[in-house]
């Protein structure tokens, strides 16, 4: 007696025998259209996009405690959460500072950007009257920039005598070719700003930073430099001998 198997009952040639291309009944031009149709979705995933998170450049500005400096520096990430992670690593802290501030670096650059543009517009409408105050008309006035923040303003042949600057922030600021007679530089912080050219006859340079300054060129003459900070500026030993007012 012929014992029946499982499966012997399944007809292998009707309607429901195997499934996809399991099926012994598919056509070859079906089969063919579907593989197509597959080929072609591949090529197109290839040519996706990658989904995967990119690093994001961040800044970080940190206050221990009232009063202090800020420590500032920057950082990358894959959003805020994750810097906020990564700058608990870098400082070592289990909790960050209430005074901590993180923001994408196109961010803040975009903020500096708008601020300095901002800055321009009034340093040019302050030396429109100014000189206009130095052609003696009524309607001028001596511009006033002590204490402000012209960091890397561009002001090259400008004619700034007799401005006033103590304690301006002018690092890196381009003043080749400027006249700044009689200019009030006390206290400014002039380190790196390029001063070739520039007429500094009898201006205030008390107390000023010129650290890596560049002076190549630049008049002297009369010029106080009272405890002024000069290391590593650029300037002839001869011109520096006699604007100390060094002997021989």
């Amino acid at each position: 007696m012929n014992r029946k198997t499982e499966g012997d009952d399944l007809d292998l040639n009707g309607p429901n025998a195997g499934f996809g291309h399991n099926r012994p009944d598919t056509p070859e031009d079906e089969l063919a259209r579907e593989l197509e149709e597959l080929r072609a979705a591949e090529l197109k995933s290839r040519n996706l996009p990658s989904i995967e998170p990119q690093l994001i450049e961040f800044i970080y500005e940190v206050r221990f405690y009232p009063g202090a400096n800020l420590l500032r520096g920057e950082l990358q990430a894959f959003d805020l959460s994750h810097a906020e992670r990564v700058l608990h690593v870098i400082l070592g802290l289990t909790r960050l500072p209430v005074d901590t501030r993180i923001v994408p670096k196109s961010e803040e650059d975009e903020r500096i950007r708008v601020n300095r543009v901002e800055r321009n517009r009034r340093a040019l409408r302050k030396l429109t009257s100014h000189h206009h105050w130095l052609q003696g008309n009524a309607d001028g006035a001596r511009a006033d920039f002590a204490g402000e923040d012209l960091s890397d303003a561009v002001l090259e042949g400008r004619d700034l005598s007799h401005v006033s600057l103590a304690n301006a922030r002018l690092a890196g600021a381009r003043l080749s070719g400027a006249k700044l007679v009689g200019a009030d530089l006390s206290g400014a912080d002039l380190s790196g700003t390029d001063l070739s050219g520039a007429d500094l006859t009898n201006a205030t340079l008390a107390d000023a930073n010129l650290i890596g300054a560049n002076l190549k060129g630049a008049k002297l003459s009369g010029a106080d430099v009272w405890r002024a900070n000069l290391a590593r500026a650029i300037i002839s030993p001869e011109e520096l001998h006699r604007v100390l007012g060094c002997q021989k």
